[in-house]
């Protein structure tokens, strides 16, 4: 009698856990967290790859307002990428400094002035002539508009 009591208790248990499962399962369904995953339209995944493709092809979203495409510019310690008034540079590899007057960074609408350090995969605008990156290593950057080495 002990024993089938003990086996009652333990069948109750389990059917109120698996109940207990399947209501948050289906409660989670119905609010959408199991319709989209990471990498998704709604949850997108961007990897450097995707980024480089993206900027060789003309532009972070396919868009630019010129037609104009991103050139993939590298210099190294101590060389300045100086950038013509208004324009564009994405910094994929290595650890700069602005220069000049400032740079406007788009992505978080911050003014960048002269010694701060630049913030990879960030889009900087050249507010003003005279205004560029030091590079302190090696570095890669893509470039949209006028730009020189010194």
């Amino acid at each position: 009698m002990i024993k089938d009591r003990k086996k009652l208790i333990l069948l109750i248990k389990a059917a109120v856990l698996l109940a207990v499962a399947a209501a948050v399962f289906f409660a989670g369904k119905e609010v959408g967290a199991s319709t989209t995953g990471p990498g998704s339209q709604s949850d997108p995944l961007v990897t450097l790859s995707y980024l480089e493709k993206r900027l060789k092809e003309g532009g972070t979203t396919g868009n630019s307002y010129d037609g104009a495409s991103f050139t993939e510019v590298s210099f190294s310690a101590g060389e300045k990428l100086m950038l013509d008034d208004g324009a564009e540079a994405v910094v994929i590899r290595g650890n700069g400094s602005v220069i000049g007057q400032g740079l406007v960074n788009l992505t978080t609408g911050e003014l960048f002035k002269e010694g701060t350090s630049v913030v990879l995969y960030s889009d900087f605008l050249a507010a003003g002539t005279k205004c560029g990156i030091k590079a302190s290593g090696t570095m890669k950057v893509y470039v949209k508009g006028g730009y020189s080495i010194d």
